[in-house]
C-alpha cells in the first residue's frame, strides 16, 4: 500500500476497534553515539589492515558511512529490526552492542556474533538496513513509525493508554485521492515547528521546495540541511507521490556518487495551493482543529480533564460561521449568475455586444472562482463539525417523505432490515426532499421510491422515479452541475446538493437514466457501511 492508504488503514483500525492500545515504541539509539562507534571502528580499520589502505580507499569507506548521515540511519533501522527480532525485550546496552558488531562486519572488520544462527540472523538484517538507508531518500520507509506519525500530527490522541481517533484523523478518513494529500499537508503546515521538524512539512521548506525544484549534491557536502530541508520529511513527500530521488553515479576517476531530489508535478501543484496566500477551507480548518488538539493535550499535562463536548469548540464554531458565509455568498451569486446568463441572451446583436464580449472573460471565471471556493467551504466545514455515521437508509427515505408538504402520491417501498450507510442523515434528507421538489416542480404527480440491496451486498440501489417530462439524454448531466437548470426561475442549486451528498458524503455514485414508460429515474448506488447498524 502507500503511505497515505497506509496511515488511514491504521486511523481506520483505531476507529474500528475499541482497544487499540499505545504501542511501546523501539529503544532508539543517540545519533552522537552511532556518530562516534562509527569513527572509532573506521580508525580500528585503518591501523589493523594488513596492508597500509589508500587513502582513495579509506575515504571511500568513510565517506559511505559519514556522509549524509548514512551511520545513523543504518544504524536507527537495524535497532528496530533487532527488537522485532531477537533483540525483542533486550536492554539498550546489549543493541547497541549488535549495531557495533554489524557495523564493524560491514566495514571490513572480521568480528563475529555469539552463535552461527545469531550471525545469519544479524547479517541478514544489516542488509536489509543498508538497503533501506541507501540513501536520504532513497530507500522504503519505515511503515512502523505510522503509529507514531498519527499521534505526532494529532490524528490519534492517548487517553489512559487506549489509543483513540480525532477530528484531525476523522478528516482524512472521510477523503480520498489528492484531497487526503492536501489534508496532511494542511495539517502538517498548522503543526511544523520549523524547517527541521522531522514530522512535518513547513512552510518555509515548502517555500524552498518549490524555488528549488530540483537539487543534487555530493556525498561529503550534504547542503540539504542548510537548504532548509529535513531528509525525514523529503522520504514523505517521495512516499506521497510528490517527490522522486535524484540518484546517479558518475562512474570517473574520483567515483563521485550523486543524491539529490526532484520536485514531480503533482508536487508543485500541491505546494503551490498549500501556500495559496490568502489560505483555503482545508487550511483554516487543519489550522483550527489543530488548536483545539494542542490545548486538548495542555489540558491533559495539567491534570485537568477536558470536557468531551468542549474539545471541538472552536473547531463547530468556525464550521458553522463558514457554512454561513458560504450560504449568503452563495444566495447572492447565484441569482446574479442566472440574470447574466439571460442579459448575455437579450444584448446579442445589439451594439453592446462587442463591449460584452470584452468584458465577459473577465466577469464568468471571476464569479465560478468564488462559487467553487464557496462550496469547497461547505464540504470542508461539514468534515469539521463530526465524522460520518452509520444510519438506516430505508428509515431515512421515510423521514423524508413524512417531512415534505406536497400534493405528489409518493410510493416507499424497501424492508426495515436493510444493512446501513455512512454519513450524514440530516443531509441525505435534505437530498432526498429536493429530488421531490424537484418531480413536484416540473410538474410530475406521484414519485416511487425503492431501497433494495444488491446481490453482492455490497451496495443498496435507490431508484427515485417521477411520472413528469423526463430528463433528455443531452441533459442527464449537465443538471447535476451548480447553477444549471432546465426550468424558468430554477437557481440550479437543488441537484448538485443531491450529487454532493450522493457522491461526496455518502461516497456512492448518482445517474439519471431511462425510466421505463417515460419520466425521470434518478439511480443511486450506496456502499453499505462496513459496521452496520440496523
Amino acid at each position: 500500500m502507500s503511505f497515505i492508504e497506509d496511515v488511514k488503514d491504521y486511523l481506520q483500525r483505531v476507529h474500528d476497534s475499541k482497544d487499540v492500545q499505545e504501542p511501546t515504541p523501539p529503544i532508539l539509539l543517540e545519533p552522537e553515539w552511532i556518530r562516534a562507534e562509527t569513527l572509532r571502528l573506521l580508525e580500528r580499520l585503518e591501523s589493523k589492515s594488513p596492508e597500509p589502505r589508500s587513502r582513495s580507499a579509506h575515504t571511500k569507506t568513510y565517506l559511505q558511512w559519514m556522509a549524509g548521515e548514512r551511520a545513523v540511519g543504518f544504524a536507527d533501522i537495524l535497532a528496530t529490526l533487532l527488537q522485532e527480532s531477537f533483540l525483542a525485550g533486550a536492554s539498550r546496552t546489549e543493541i547497541e552492542d549488535y549495531v557495533r558488531l554489524a557495523i564493524a562486519k560491514r566495514i571490513g572488520l572480521k568480528e563475529r556474533a555469539a552463535t552461527l544462527t545469531r550471525d545469519l540472523e544479524l547479517e541478514h538484517l544489516s542488509e536489509q538496513a543498508w538497503a533501506e538507508s541507501d540513501s536520504p531518500v532513497g530507500g522504503p520507509d519505515d511503515w512502523h513509525s505510522i503509529p507514531d506519525y498519527a499521534r505526532e500530527i494529532r490524528a490519534t490522541r492517548v487517553v489512559r493508554d487506549r489509543v483513540e481517533l480525532t477530528p484531525i484523523g476523522n478528516v482524512l478518513l472521510a477523503l480520498t485521492g489528492r484531497d487526503a494529500v492536501q489534508w496532511l499537508l494542511n495539517v502538517e503546515a498548522a503543526q511544523s515547528t520549523g524547517p527541521d521538524d522531522d514530522w512535518r512539512l513547513s512552510r518555509g521548506a515548502a517555500e524552498r521546495l518549490l524555488k528549488s525544484p530540483r537539487f543534487v549534491e555530493e556525498p561529503g557536502y550534504w547542503r540539504i540541511v542548510d537548504h532548509g530541508l529535513s531528509w525525514s520529511t523529503l522520504r514523505r513527500l517521495r512516499a506521497l507521490g510528490l517527490l522522486q530521488v535524484v540518484d546517479e553515479m558518475a562512474l570517473e576517476e574520483d567515483e563521485t556518487d550523486l543524491f539529490g531530489y526532484e520536485l514531480l508535478e503533482p508536487g508543485i501543484r500541491a505546494l503551490e495551493v498549500l501556500l495559496t496566500p490568502n489560505g483555503t477551507p482545508f487550511s483554516v480548518l487543519a489550522a483550527t482543529l489543530s488548536q483545539d488538539e494542542a490545548l486538548a493535550a495542555l489540558e491533559g499535562s495539567s491534570g485537568r480533564a477536558l470536557p468531551e463536548a468542549s474539545l471541538n469548540t472552536s473547531a463547530m464554531a468556525t464550521a458553522r460561521q463558514a457554512r454561513l458565509v458560504a450560504h449568503e455568498i452563495r444566495n447572492a451569486l447565484i441569482p446574479a449568475q442566472v440574470a447574466l446568463s439571460s442579459l448575455y441572451g437579450a444584448l446579442g446583436g445589439s451594439s453592446a455586444e462587442t463591449e460584452l464580449t470584452r468584458l465577459r472573460p473577465r466577469i464568468d471565471p471571476g464569479i465560478n472562482r468564488v462559487l467553487k471556493f464557496v462550496n469547497d467551504l461547505l464540504k470542508t466545514s461539514e468534515l469539521a463539525t463530526r465524522p460520518p455515521e452509520a444510519f438506516n437508509l430505508f428509515r431515512a427515505v421515510v423521514d423524508a417523505k413524512s417531512s415534505i408538504s406536497t400534493t405528489l402520491g409518493i410510493g416507499v417501498s424497501g424492508s426495515m432490515d436493510l444493512p446501513s450507510v455512512l454519513g450524514y442523515r440530516e443531509r441525505f434528507v435534505l437530498a432526498v426532499v429536493n429530488l421531490l421538489r424537484n418531480a413536484e416542480q416540473v410538474g410530475a404527480k406521484n414519485v416511487d421510491i425503492t431501497v433494495t440491496l444488491e446481490d453482492d451486498s455490497q451496495n443498496l440501489l435507490l431508484l427515485v422515479d417521477d411520472d413528469g417530462p423526463g430528463v433528455s439524454v443531452e441533459h442527464r448531466e449537465r443538471i447535476f452541475q451548480r447553477g444549471v437548470t432546465l426550468r424558468t426561475g430554477g437557481a440550479g442549486e437543488g441537484l448538485a446538493l443531491v450529487k454532493e451528498v450522493i457522491e461526496f458524503e455518502l461516497r456512492g455514485k448518482i445517474a439519471c437514466v431511462d425510466k421505463p414508460g417515460g419520466g425521470a429515474r434518478f439511480q443511486m448506488r450506496l456502499p453499505v457501511a462496513e459496521r452496520s447498524l440496523r
